[in-house]
């Protein structure tokens, strides 16, 4: 294999049982955060998690408030910040576990910067078996989001993608735009 990040995927596939893997249409968008590990709300780095919104706005915010602490943080003047959001499928049945206004949720999974509660009911729940977590958007204050532990999580991948552009304005992101919508 020639291409090295195919080459580290390829070594990576080992770090996600194979009952656990999704093997459908556009599997590399639903794989590669298993392969890729890094800390986030509801991992300490240790495991991969994909997260998904309920709606596109939803995610757009999700994903710009990334963005933008990494272009903040690295000085980056003012550029267009591309992304492709993709529409997939949950399988709900099984193993979800709801934290959306439910009774006796640590409100600290919800803070804006500091991880460290949401890391630790992540790895309880997965540890317990538990495929997805439910959860209120941080960045989207009407918006859903779901933190999937394992792919086989995912139903399908619909074959249409939408291209978006972020505004980085140099501090922030205040805006993005559809640029083209493709079948895939």
């Amino acid at each position: 294999m020639t291409d090295p990040i195919a080459r580290e995927a390829a070594r990576a596939i080992v770090l996600v049982p194979e009952s656990d893997r999704y093997l459908g249409a556009h599997a590399a968008v639903v794989m590669a955060p298993f392969f890729w590990l890094s800390p986030s709300r509801f991992s300490p780095g240790t495991f991969g998690v994909l997260y998904v919104a309920n709606a596109l706005e939803t995610a757009v915010r999700e994903s710009a408030y990334h963005a933008a602490a990494k272009l903040r943080a690295s000085g980056a003047g003012a550029q267009a910040v591309p992304r492709v959001a993709v529409v997939l499928e949950l399988r709900h049945e099984g193993h979800v576990d709801q934290r959306r206004s439910a009774p006796g949720v640590d409100p600290m999974i919800y803070h804006p910067a500091d991880y460290r509660a949401g890391q630790a009911v992540g790895e309880k729940l997965r540890a317990a078996g538990k495929d997805v977590v439910v959860y209120d958007s941080v960045r989207h204050p009407a918006g859903v989001c779901y933190a999937v532990f394992r792919p086989r999580s995912i139903r399908t991948v619909r074959d249409d993608a939408t291209e978006l552009s972020l505004e980085w304005d140099g501090t922030e992101i205040p805006s993005y735009a559809v640029v083209t919508r493709h079948h895939l």
